[in-house]
């Protein structure tokens, strides 16, 4: 028994408690700072758009179309690489979709939703494919014939050292194993 009083026993109780408390973020306050960036994020990419299309309309109004082109062949030329890059990720992620459906019972083939993309299609087998495919059963070995030892040299390491330890031959210490 522990001679505590409860005097001491309440007062220790609430400091594990209060540290946990101090590391602990509800999720409405968490939730709001989320949202909170979320708007800055919108917000700034909001004001960079237009602090371009002013610098643009700056630029057409002096007359300096030289100056807007070259700006835009190097966006271009920036985007090509990830445009190709996209299509080539886009080709793969159709060729897994097509070999994921293809797992998939004739019968089941059709549920496959056709009005989403192949990155939601995706998406949308890997949750529900479970449902979709016949579990393989156990084999539990109905039907083998049989009761006594496994055909073949089936004996680990130590029980053939202890056959020959005993002079028995594994063959033979195999045979009887099981009985």
């Amino acid at each position: 028994m522990t001679t505590e009083t409860p005097e001491a026993v309440q007062a220790g109780s609430p400091a594990p408690a209060a540290t946990q408390a101090e590391h602990m973020i509800p999720k409405s306050r968490l939730d709001e700072v989320l949202e909170s960036n979320r708007k800055l994020q919108e917000q700034l990419t909001r004001t960079e758009k237009e602090r371009q299309e002013q610098l643009e309309a700056q630029l057409k109004e002096q007359g300096k179309w030289k100056e807007i082109a070259e700006t835009r062949a190097q966006e271009m030329a920036a985007l090509k690489p990830k445009a190709e890059q996209a299509d080539v990720i886009e080709a793969t992620l159709k060729d897994v979709l097509t070999s994921q459906i293809a797992e998939l019972p004739e019968a089941m083939r059709g549920l496959v939703p056709d009005e989403l993309n192949t990155q939601q299609k995706l998406q949308w087998l890997s949750k529900n494919k479970a449902l979709l495919v016949k579990p393989k059963p156990v084999d539990i070995g109905a039907g083998r014939q049989g009761g006594g030892a496994p055909e073949g040299n089936d004996l680990s390491p130590e029980e053939i050292a202890t056959a020959k330890a005993f002079g028995i031959k594994p063959e033979d210490y195999a045979k009887n194993k099981f009985k």
